[in-house]
């Protein structure tokens, strides 16, 4: 697992939560990777030659499936909150937006993480805040921040994995299985 200071392909983890949340957005909610309960939409505008991005949900549960080509790094939310000015007018500035996901995730309590029946240790060394960054919401460009705990996972072994992550706070639960087929070169063909 790449550690929250690294640069993974050369590009600071902050910047790589902030591709997630423009791939997230770039679906209507009603068909958006993070409302899907099976997996079935977890292979949509998987375009990155390095990462691909796995959802977390709206609030709830998820039991999915999906497969993956091998070779790619594996990035998801075990818990994250996002403001912008589109979804929270209220607010003015990109500090007022930095400051409310700051304290929306400070309250991030039983955060869980296991990987193929092993349990990672120490989940809060993996919370990254984003600097501001441009985002399009309901087809609308803004600046958004975004705050949480996640894990992006260096390549797996071709074969069969199991990703399970739980993280919530005062109004958010996220309780996510992934059961992972990384399909080897010879069957991307």
């Amino acid at each position: 697992m790449y550690q929250a200071n690294s640069k993974p392909f050369n590009t600071a983890y902050s910047v790589w939560t902030a591709r997630w949340w423009n791939w997230l957005h770039s679906f209507p909610r009603n068909k958006s990777p993070a409302s899907d309960p099976t997996g079935q939409l977890s292979s949509l505008s998987q375009d990155d030659p390095n990462a691909w991005f796995l959802a977390g949900t709206l609030g709830g549960s998820a039991n999915r499936a999906c497969s993956i080509p091998y070779g790619k790094a594996i990035l998801f939310p075990i818990i994250t909150s996002a403001f912008s000015f589109v979804v929270d007018p209220e607010l003015h500035s990109e500090e007022e937006l930095t400051l409310s996901a700051k304290k929306d995730i400070d309250g991030a309590k039983n955060l869980i993480l296991t990987i193929d029946d092993d349990q990672v240790e120490d989940v809060r060394r993996f919370r990254i805040r984003s600097e501001p960054f441009d985002d399009i919401i309901y087809g609308k460009t803004t600046r958004a921040v975004s705050d949480g705990y996640w894990a992006f996972l260096k390549t797996l072994s071709v074969g069969n994995h199991k990703i399970h992550f739980i993280g919530e706070n005062i109004d958010f639960f996220n309780d996510v299985t992934y059961s992972l087929s990384i399909l080897s070169k010879d069957l991307l063909i």
